[in-house]
């Protein structure tokens, strides 16, 4: 698992300004559009930013009111910086408003994945997970918050997930170290 401390609002804006001018511009993803693989959408890469305007308090609080749930400093401070993302790791991260428990978002991947033996040790915590973005082509990604395991911090293990090459899910500290994974891989 890797380690990371939980940013702050205004540490989450220079990281996403520092990603965002280094991407939205990137060969990655002027080759995408000119394959026909809108990674970002016009909307956004004509404004320049591929995250959504911030997500005020009220909205969150709208969320963890419908989830039942605090949810983790790390991803509240993301949220208030940019409701949502395009394109961060293969995944876009999904509007506060749109997150949701993965059981209830992917019943059907989640009941197809509770029968392999192999697989069985996951499907546990599969159902305690928030579902906050995803990958919509390819063999899919999905980017997970585990509600039932906190860390000293009142983080929660995050888990990036690709059902389709057969992998097991991979955990991170928290959403801070998942991101910045991410975006380092992107940058090898």
């Amino acid at each position: 698992m890797t380690t990371s401390s939980t940013m702050t609002v205004a540490e989450w804006r220079a990281f996403l300004t520092d990603y965002n001018a280094r991407h939205i511009t990137s060969d990655e993803v002027r080759e995408a559009i000119e394959e026909g693989r809108q990674v970002i959408s016009e909307e956004r890469l004509e404004t320049g930013w591929a995250g959504a305007e911030p997500a005020g308090e009220e909205a969150i609080v709208a969320a963890e009111e419908r989830l039942g749930v605090r949810l983790p400093s790390s991803y509240r401070n993301f949220l208030q910086v940019s409701d949502g993302w395009e394109d961060i790791g293969f995944v876009d991260l999904f509007q506060v408003g749109d997150i949701g428990w993965f059981a209830e978002l992917c019943a059907d991947l989640l009941e197809a994945w509770s029968e392999p033996e192999a697989f069985k040790e996951f499907y546990p915590m599969l159902k305690r997970c928030l579902l906050i973005g995803g990958d919509d082509g390819g063999s899919g990604c999905y980017w997970l918050l585990h509600a039932d395991s906190m860390g000293e911090n009142s983080e929660w293990t995050a888990y990036e997930w690709w059902p389709g090459d057969g992998d097991d899910p991979e955990p991170y500290r928290d959403f801070t170290a998942m991101a910045r994974e991410a975006v380092r891989s992107l940058d090898d």
